[in-house]
């Protein structure tokens, strides 16, 4: 009878199947993880942008590109000015492998300056003063020349003080693009004429109970005003009766224009009544001798004889 070892063969299959190698098992370590940025992103030429980063699961950082060198696994740094867009590489190792991040910082060129200056008002007159105004872009400073001087700001406001004849201000103001400039001009108007006023009458000494005439002009007035003999407002020119009068008047006329004032007066001289005296000496004769007459006349220029004489 044949012998088979079948229970070996199950006994060595069963410590095959529960056989153990040394050994443990372990965790994979975690990988880097960075992150870079840059601020601002884009700057005018000749300007800096800040670099931040941070690092995960790294040890160390080594920077390429626009930096160099080791870095942190965390911190920030100037870029410092720059004159062409720039990429900046930061790359960061740990136990779990390496990992790379890069930004870039965008340069653009500078705007060209400009500038505003204006006035207000543009026209004043002398002794006035005006407001000056300004605006500005893309400028570092501003420089004033003309009729005013010394560094300003990039905009503002300043008074001109007061003013005695035109001037023109002058404002300069400088940037990474250039310069600009730009005037303005406050003109100074002439003080405005002073008036004047002429008054006469017609005629100047009259009877008593009898008129004369006013007759007024004047230049560089926009109204007058009568006093003394006569009151009210009364055109630049014109004429007007004084009625009867009774007794020697004066009359003032003052008229006004932006230039100021201007009056004139005029008398009108009442003479008094004439009166007559008339004496015979003797009044009573014989026939054939004479009388003497005696006459006298105040406030008369003329005398006329009628009656017993004449002439």
């Amino acid at each position: 009878m044949l012998w088979r070892p079948a229970a070996i063969s199950l006994v060595t299959l069963a410590i095959a199947a529960c056989g153990g190698g040394g050994g443990g098992s372990g965790e994979t370590p975690a990988a880097p993880a960075v992150s870079l940025g840059a601020a601002p992103a884009s700057v005018v030429s000749g300007s800096a942008a800040t670099l931040s980063w941070t690092a995960t699961d790294a040890t160390d950082c080594t920077a390429s590109g626009g930096w160099s060198g080791a870095k942190g696994t965390s911190g920030t740094q100037s870029t410092g000015n720059l004159a062409a867009t720039t990429s900046y590489t930061l790359t960061c190792n740990g136990a779990g492998g390496s990992a790379a991040e890069t930004a870039t910082v965008t340069v653009t060129a500078p705007g060209a300056p400009s500038v505003t200056l204006s006035a207000s008002p543009s026209a004043v007159a002398s002794g006035a003063a005006s407001t000056l105004t300004w605006t500005s872009a893309n400028t570092t400073g501003c420089t004033a020349s003309g009729g005013w001087a010394g560094a300003k700001a990039t905009g503002g406001n300043q008074s001109t003080g007061n003013l005695t004849s035109t001037t023109t201000y002058t404002l300069t103001c400088i940037g990474a693009g250039g310069s600009a400039s730009q005037s303005v001009t406050v003109t100074v108007n002439p003080p405005p004429p002073t008036p004047t006023v002429t008054l006469s009458a017609s005629p100047t000494t009259v009877a008593s109970g009898a008129a004369a005439t006013l007759t007024w002009s004047s230049t560089n007035a926009t109204g007058c005003t009568a006093s003394g003999g006569w009151t009210g407002a009364k055109a630049t020119s014109g004429t007007q009766s004084t009625g009867n009068l009774a007794s020697t008047t004066t009359y003032t006329l003052v008229c006004n224009g932006a230039g100021g004032s201007a009056s004139q007066s005029v008398t009108i001289t009442v003479a008094p009544s004439p009166t007559v005296s008339l004496a015979a000496s003797p009044t009573t004769v014989a026939s054939g001798p004479a009388s003497t007459l005696t006459w006298s006349s105040p406030n008369a220029t003329a005398c006329t004889a009628s009656g017993g004489w004449r002439g």
